[in-house]
């Protein structure tokens, strides 16, 4: 692709669907519906890339926040690259593109449902291969008559321990641009330290390199060879699901899949490992909708599953299993409202009861806790999320989850139970700010610049008390969290820490300062900035936005 198109391209794709899709949306986005700012953005992007070396992307070392994957100990490490970065990183990789694209085999079969690149009105990919589909394929499969057994399994820690070296022998051996290859390799060596290993998780770049350049280069002599043996099979990225008709051909296929992986250099997740027999599974609501409608019953009412482990239900019904794929695993970081029938089925039911039982087991189950929180929902029992503290007591890696439960219902919760929520929770960062995991610090930072969960005493206190090794996103979010509630005073005081500030957080100053102080008092200060950030385009379209004609 022309650098100039992918450019243009990677701009509108980070106006359309953001920087990533782990991190919540950043303010600086909005500037990006000013059309001439994103034109000028493409231009600077281009100029970057044509450099033609690691010099002149002049890109920013980036860091990375620990988030809750898929148990009590598992984590995944995210990246968090600045707004400008991620548009050139995203740009240069699109500029191979379309020669990856064609490189890879024929989507035909409904056997593969990576990521297919097909841009469209600033969107990237075919909207025909995705989770979704995969997730339906799955299900077709494991309707047939013919399948008894289920094998499920994924690649273990893909993007952190991909080889960068092997990355690049895989693009040079499509016969790709040996200038925009040697750019890449060098950024993402300069991102990892020169450590050899990993790419940045959740950012579409990385996904065309992992799953449309060396995924393929590598799994593609795995998917044949499964192939060549008989094995039916689907696979999304670089999760794999079998469908047998014995548990013998189960365990064969799935030990030559480990076999083959393994002479690629790639190691399967043993904790997402599994053999099951069909009969044992059971119907998610979705496919009892998807069912009701084929018998012509009702119309269908789909249900977001991801990330959530399927109950089993009484009674003769076969299928369904747990698909756990993306980022985010059997612990979710995000509360997603029940589908009405969930709820119609938990009406009856006694959260309270379930919030003993759930204490009772000391170390309670993902499901145990999600189960409560939708239980309290369904019966209008909003009383009970007071005890939300001492769940997350119990399970911590929980916390992000139950805060964005107790905001989205704060308008169901009483006043008295939500200073209780507030004070708790306040009480927490207090005691260790520093000593606290930082995603469970910015989660409580989130509460408390909340609608009815304001405490800007805690914050400022934890905002003065800042230290520079306090993690990569608390002090962005602290001042997110204070924007809306700070003095004149304290907006001086903000002011003051811009010099250690990271660029993060000085974007953020920029904006609190621009928004509270008077014309005449922040001017001078602001045109300071302009000179000394002249780097961070989106900071400087703050101080001064891109004139509209």
């Amino acid at each position: 692709m022309d650098v100039d198109k992918a450019a243009e391209l990677a701009v509108e794709n980070v106006f359309k669907e953001g920087l990533t899709d782990i991190f919540p949306p950043p303010q600086e986005l909005e500037l990006l519906k000013n059309r001439h700012f994103r034109a000028s953005l493409a231009k600077k992007v281009s100029k970057c890339i044509k450099g033609g070396n690691l010099e002149s992307l002049d890109i920013n070392p980036i860091s990375h926040v620990l988030l809750p994957k898929g148990g009590p100990f598992d984590f995944r490490r995210c990246a968090l690259i600045h707004p400008l970065d991620t548009i050139k990183y995203l740009a240069l990789v699109l500029t191979l593109a379309d020669e990856i694209e064609k490189s890879r085999p024929s989507n035909s079969k409904r056997v593969v449902f990576s990521y297919r690149l097909r841009p469209s009105n600033g969107y990237l990919f075919d909207p025909k291969y995705n989770i979704t589909r995969f997730r339906k394929q799955t299900t077709a499969k494991t309707r047939q008559k013919r399948t008894k057994f289920l094998a499920t399994c994924d690649i273990a820690d893909f993007y952190d321990r991909l080889n960068l070296h092997r990355l690049e022998s895989a693009l040079l051996s499509l016969g790709l641009d040996k200038t925009r290859v040697r750019q890449i390799n060098e950024l993402l060596l300069f991102w990892a330290n020169r450590d050899s290993y990993g790419l940045p998780v959740g950012s579409n770049a990385s996904r065309i390199l992992a799953e449309a350049a060396l995924l393929e280069a590598a799994l593609l002599e795995v998917d044949n060879y499964m192939v060549s043996i008989g094995a039916n099979f689907c696979r999304f990225v670089d999760d794999y699901r079998l469908f047998a008709p014995d548990a013998h051909s189960a365990h064969h296929w799935l030990t030559q899949l480990i076999e083959r992986l393994w002479l690629e250099g790639l190691t399967i997740n043993k904790a997402k490992t599994h053999v099951e027999y069909v009969s044992d599974l059971v119907e998610t609501d979705e496919e009892k909708d998807k069912r009701s409608t084929e018998d012509g019953r009702g119309k269908a009412q789909r249900k977001d599953v991801k990330g959530e482990e399927t109950k089993k239900e009484a009674g003769p019904v076969r299928l369904q299993f747990k698909i756990v794929a993306g980022y985010g695993g059997i612990i979710p970081t995000r509360f997603r409202t029940p589908h009405h029938k969930e709820i119609d089925k938990l009406k009856t039911s006694d959260p309270a009861s379930k919030l003993t039982a759930l204490k009772a087991k000391k170390l309670p189950e993902p499901e145990d806790i999600t189960d409560f929180v939708k239980s309290v929902i369904s019966t209008n029992r909003f009383g009970l999320f007071k005890e939300l503290p001492e769940v997350a007591d119990l399970f911590p890696q929980f916390t992000p989850y139950l805060v964005d439960v107790i905001i989205k219902y704060g308008d169901k919760i009483k006043n008295d139970d939500r200073v209780t929520l507030r004070d708790k929770f306040a009480k927490r960062l207090e005691m260790s700010p520093y000593l606290l995991p930082e995603y469970i610090a910015v989660a409580i930072v989130r509460l408390l610049g909340a609608k009815g969960y304001k405490d800007k005493g805690t914050l400022f206190e934890v905002f003065r008390g800042l230290r520079r090794n306090a993690g990569a996103y608390v002090g962005r979010t602290l001042l997110d969290a204070l924007e809306d509630q700070v003095t004149r005073g304290e907006v001086l005081e903000i002011r003051r820490y811009f010099a250690r500030a990271d660029s993060w957080e000085k974007r953020q100053i920029v904006r609190i300062v621009d928004k509270h102080l008077s014309e005449d008092e922040k001017r001078p200060w602001l045109r300071n900035v302009r000179i000394q950030e002249s780097r961070d385009l989106f900071l400087i379209e703050y101080i001064k936005p891109t004139k509209r004609e």
